[in-house]
């Protein structure tokens, strides 16, 4: 026991000691909002036949810093009968498995797509094979 202590007082350094200053906020102010979900923001644009995913999604590794989203776009080409809805429904998913939270999404349609696709694109972004995808579509203008 007496040769325990001077070796724990060699051995441990001043620096892990140092307690952290925790600054705590008044009494009766609110709670900060809960932060987003993963999928800050998600777009699906139409331009001349060809999907387009935008969406931001927020870095979770260790290594970023708090706040940091990365862009990430996709683009579809058309397929033989139109626009490509298999693969806008799988990118979709993936998205949605990211961020199970999110139900809402943003399309912005091209003036000269026919409203028969637009319904159509509509239908696919809602739900898949799966299951619910993104319920809550809202319309937007195509830049």
């Amino acid at each position: 026991m007496f040769l325990l202590l001077p070796f724990l007082l060699l051995t441990t350094s001043v620096a892990r000691l140092i307690g952290l200053d925790l600054a705590l906020p008044p009494a009766g102010t609110e709670l900060p909002p809960e932060p987003p979900g993963v999928v800050e923001s998600l777009e699906v644009e139409v331009a001349q036949r060809t999907l387009i995913v935008r969406a931001a999604v927020r870095r979770t590794d260790v290594v970023t810093s708090a706040g940091e989203v990365e862009a990430r776009e996709q683009r579809l080409p058309p397929v033989a009968d139109g626009l490509d809805l298999g693969g806008l429904q799988g990118t979709l998913r993936q998205l949605k498995d990211i961020d199970p939270k999110r139900a809402r999404l943003v399309l912005a349609p091209d003036d000269a797509l026919p409203t028969r696709q637009l319904v159509l694109l509509m239908d696919a972004v809602r739900r898949d094979r799966q299951g619910e995808l993104y319920p809550d579509v809202a319309l937007g203008a195509a830049p």
